[in-house]
């Protein structure tokens, strides 16, 4: 039987592979998603964002070994295991050969990596995550942006997102957790390149602690 999970997880995938964008629910809010370089031009001009600051990449493990490089075997154990458990954002080196990152279109690709570095999302909830593995197993790339007006923090219930943005996309997936915080934050940035926090998120003490553990035990040995 078909769970309600993967019902929603295909439609999302269906919509975005032809070119709609949607609102769905992430472990940090409300995030709009696409794929096609139209729906994203529509996420900058619905959010009012610059145009130079990146939309991110939806992420698995599976995905940032494709269109990432120069990850520590070591580090990337101890990423497995962070993603599971909090909301993170990494930046790494984009793998130059990287089959994933040679199907986004032009525009997309231009807002979606800066220079040769990429930017993933962990913490996408269940059904954005199972969408991003179906589109990765078809040679595709799911990418986003938070569902909220540019520069006022992240929206944590549906009602919370500007009318302006819930008319405005061709789906909405109100399905999976939330973690939130007073100042309505989002996830925690983790620069890779050159492992620096960019952001402070949501559970930003517990990654740092995990993440200066990481580096003790990799110094003692």
């Amino acid at each position: 039987m078909t769970s309600s999970i993967e019902i929603h997880a295909n439609r999302l995938y269906t919509l975005l592979a032809g070119g709609g964008l949607a609102l769905a629910r992430t472990d940090t809010g409300y995030g709009l998603v696409a794929m096609k370089s139209d729906a994203v031009r529509r996420i900058y001009e619905l959010k009012g964002r610059p145009a130079h600051k990146p939309c991110v990449t939806v992420g698995t493990m599976t995905i940032l070994a494709d269109v990432a490089a120069g990850i520590a075997k070591d580090t990337g154990t101890w990423l497995a295991g962070a993603v599971s458990r909090w909301p993170l954002a990494v930046i790494a080196r984009t793998n130059q050969r990287s089959a994933l990152l040679a199907s986004f279109e032009p525009f997309v690709a231009s807002q979606c990596t800066k220079g040769d570095s990429i930017a993933t999302f962990f913490g996408v909830g269940e059904v954005i995550s199972r969408a991003a593995n179906l589109a990765s197993q078809n040679g595709q790339l799911i990418v986003g942006s938070s569902a909220n007006l540019s520069g006022t923090g992240n929206n944590y219930s549906l009602d919370a997102v500007p009318e302006s943005i819930r008319s405005a996309v061709d789906l909405e997936i109100d399905y999976g957790r939330d973690l939130r915080s007073d100042e309505k934050l989002a996830s925690t940035i983790l620069d890779l390149t050159t492992e620096t926090f960019l952001r402070q998120g949501v559970a930003f003490a517990a990654v740092r602690e995990s993440w200066e553990a990481f580096h003790g035990q990799r110094s003692s040995g």
